[in-house]
């Protein structure tokens, strides 16, 4: 990695002379005049923010941050489009081991550069290609069908037919071809390095009938479903019962409350016999107040689903509670 790392500092310093000097370099880039009558013009300005991109990215080389160096790089070569940086690019992806990728930028390197290139770089480069050919491999994915969506690892890589193989790094493979109106099409690829697979996969349509049906099972589950009769009146059943049982324990709990006054004014009661009584009329009180906001919830969750029924018989608007001299008066019906 030194040595990658002093090529590309090397490398660094040439750009950004470069840089400081736009119209002798990056506006006539070191290629082909071909290439060079087909770039667009770049700005000074865009120049500038390419060339603090690189530096940037040789910064983070030399830390180690290899994926942070390679978008540096990318981003700097997309704004400048000057072939040396090409080079950084493909030593980047060769630390990450996404040879394939390396291999395409170190060849577009190699095109641009031409006769530019010294014949120890030119060397370098085709000796780091001869590696990367040892660890990826030819694919080319044949299929009768036109227009299929072909994906390797989750990723699209084209549309059928393919004009021409891929090239991808050596290891298992995951291969989806995707197209409406038929199945997809999965199958798992090993390649190593250097194959040069053809594969021929085939895409069964999936019949009318069923995509028919399919269509109105999707139409089925995106209508909202309606709440279900019995939750409805279990919910009602729920808070009748809750609240009856608020109004029963809060009677016993006020009950108690009456019997501890009453045992205040009496004479011979003990102290024991007070805190007992009044420690039950706490517990009553405290349960038919948790009672009572279980009610409140339940009684939501009932008008909520009966709402949701509107074409259906309502269900009893309430529950009213009363608590009277000779014990509890529960009215509403369920």
């Amino acid at each position: 990695m030194v040595a990658q790392f002093a090529r590309l500092t090397g490398l660094g310093v040439g750009l950004c002379i470069a840089l400081a000097q736009p119209e002798r370099a990056w506006a006539q880039p070191e290629a082909p005049a071909a290439a060079a009558a087909a770039s667009p013009a770049v700005s000074a300005e865009v120049l500038k923010e390419a060339g603090e991109r690189y530096a940037r990215g040789l910064a983070l080389y030399g830390d180690g941050e290899f994926l942070l160096a390679l978008v540096e790089f990318e981003r700097a070569y997309q704004l400048s489009n000057n072939y040396k940086v090409l080079y950084n690019i493909g030593q980047v992806r060769i630390q990450l081991g996404r040879y394939a990728k390396a291999k395409e930028a170190l060849e577009d390197y190699l095109r641009a550069g031409g006769a530019n290139l010294s014949p120890e770089r030119s060397q370098a480069v085709n000796k780091d290609l001869a590696t990367l050919a040892e660890r990826t491999a030819s694919l080319n994915v044949i299929t009768r069908e036109v227009g299929a969506d072909i994906s390797l690892d989750g990723k699209v890589i084209g549309t059928s037919p393919l004009t021409s193989p891929v090239i991808v790094d050596a290891g298992e493979h995951n291969l989806v071809l995707h197209k409406s109106g038929f199945y997809d099409a999965v199958q798992s690829v090993t390649l190593a390095g250097h194959d040069q697979v053809e594969l021929t996969v085939e895409l069964k349509a999936i019949p009318v009938a069923t995509q028919a049906k399919s269509g109105d099972v999707r139409a089925t589950q995106a209508a909202p479903a309606k709440p279900s009769h019995t939750a409805m009146w279990v919910s009602w059943a729920a808070t009748g019962t809750l609240a009856a049982t608020a109004g029963v324990v809060g009677y016993l709990g006020i009950s108690k409350a009456n019997e501890l006054e009453s045992m205040r004014t009496e004479y011979g009661v003990t102290r024991s016999e007070l805190d007992k009584t009044q420690s039950s009329a706490r517990t009553l009180l405290a349960i038919s107040d948790v009672a009572t906001g279980l009610a409140v919830v339940a009684g939501g969750v009932a008008l909520y689903l009966t709402l949701s029924h509107p074409n259906e018989k309502a269900a009893p608007s309430g529950v009213a509670l009363g608590i009277a001299p000779n014990g509890v008066r529960l009215r509403g019906s369920f």
